[in-house]
């Protein structure tokens, strides 16, 4: 009896400790260090490639139990050089992680993440510097092919091919302000589908970037076919001298097509057109084929060579001088054709003109059709 109580009193006592020492060892592996960092992502906003170089410091605070020991840190480019604490940052206190942007020859916008690998659990955390190179004038490979007053622009329209029901998409361009004063830019009147982004204050000699965004949400959800619209452009002078322009913007808003299965499209609709060039040559009065004796025009034939119905949800040009009539099928059967007439006046025609005329469909393949009409007076 004795011996089986000094037993069973020893089992108890082994119990006991290993219970301590699961204890303990569950206690310690609780206590793990935290990388802790307010800011996660820096934009520089707009900085000059003639400042060379972009610096800014992330700091680190370690909110765990044991230190924290940053072990390396990778960036996304060559040109993100990142410094960090090589001691162990003990509980409570801060480190850094310093990133260096090499600015030299890399105009535009950036985004660069930074990977900092540690002893935590989660073993790394990414940092993210961001900003715009505004690039040095001489440096600047662009065409200016465009000027309002003392700027200079890359162009004065601004063109969405396709865009589906759903899509947000952008463009931009580069603009310069070659006058001496500075100048300020005021968009106004600008249609709800459309975003402007541009710069206040234009600097001398120091070219920006003016951004139009399409947001398809907020035309309206049947939207199809190509809407011309326009917002205003006005240059104000350091005198107070205002330059009004007018920027067009086209969107050709189309179906969403990516739900299509291979079957579908075996049985979608299929557009073809007679001619991708309407060439008037050149205009005088009793000249070609005129209504009225006044216009002249050229006839457009649209065939459905698919195999379901084609829906023509637009045709326009984007020169009301190209006047479209007898625009009045807009579904067409399989194997169905049907005309339109672009017709042209030729008292309106002073030189050369040039412009596009654009047919947008239910045809998955092409949804948009672009005619070239040119006339010469």
């Amino acid at each position: 009896m004795v011996k089986t109580t000094r037993v069973f009193s020893i089992f108890i006592l082994g119990f006991l400790f290993l219970s301590c020492s699961v204890f303990v060892w569950s206690q310690e592996a609780t206590e793990y260090p935290v990388f802790t960092c307010d800011e996660r992502v820096h934009d520089f906003g707009k900085i000059r490639e003639t400042e060379s170089f972009a610096i800014h410091e992330f700091v680190v605070k370690n909110t765990g139990q044991v230190p924290l020991v940053i072990s390396h840190v990778l960036t996304s480019c060559g040109c993100a050089q990142p410094e960090w604490s090589k001691n162990p940052i003990a509980p409570g206190e801060e480190g850094f992680v310093i990133v260096t942007y090499d600015m030299k020859n890399r105009p535009g916008p950036f985004n660069k993440n930074i990977t900092v690998y540690t002893n935590e659990q989660r073993l790394r955390q990414v940092l993210t510097i961001m900003g715009d190179v505004i690039p040095k004038p001489e440096t600047l490979n662009v065409l200016f092919q465009d000027t309002i007053g003392t700027v200079q622009l890359e162009r004065t329209d601004f063109m969405f091919y396709t865009v589906r029901p759903q899509d947000i998409l952008s463009t931009e361009m580069w603009i310069r302000n070659f006058g001496e004063e500075d100048v300020h830019l005021i968009i106004e009147d600008v249609p709800d589908h459309v975003l402007v982004t541009a710069p206040y204050r234009l600097e001398s000699d120091y070219p920006e970037r003016f951004k139009v965004e399409i947001d398809a949400t907020k035309a309206g959800e049947h939207m199809r076919g190509r809407l011309l619209s326009q917002f205003t452009w006005k240059e104000v002078s350091a005198s107070g001298a205002t330059i009004t322009h007018t920027i067009p913007v086209s969107v050709n808003f189309v179906d969403d097509f990516s739900t299509l299965t291979p079957a579908e499209r075996a049985e979608a609709p299929s557009i073809k057109l007679s001619t991708y060039h309407l060439e008037y040559g050149k205009l005088k009065k009793g000249g070609f084929l005129c209504l009225g004796n006044k216009r002249v025009y050229q006839e457009l034939a649209i065939t459905n060579t698919g195999q379901s119905a084609l829906h023509i949800h637009s045709i326009t040009a984007d020169n009301s001088l190209a006047q479209i009539t007898g625009f009045n099928k807009r579904v067409l059967q399989p194997d169905e054709t049907t005309t339109v007439r672009i017709a042209v006046n030729p008292k309106d025609i002073t030189d050369l003109f040039v412009t596009d005329l654009f047919v947008v469909c239910n045809d998955p393949r092409r949804p948009v059709q672009e005619v070239q009409i040119t006339a010469e007076r």
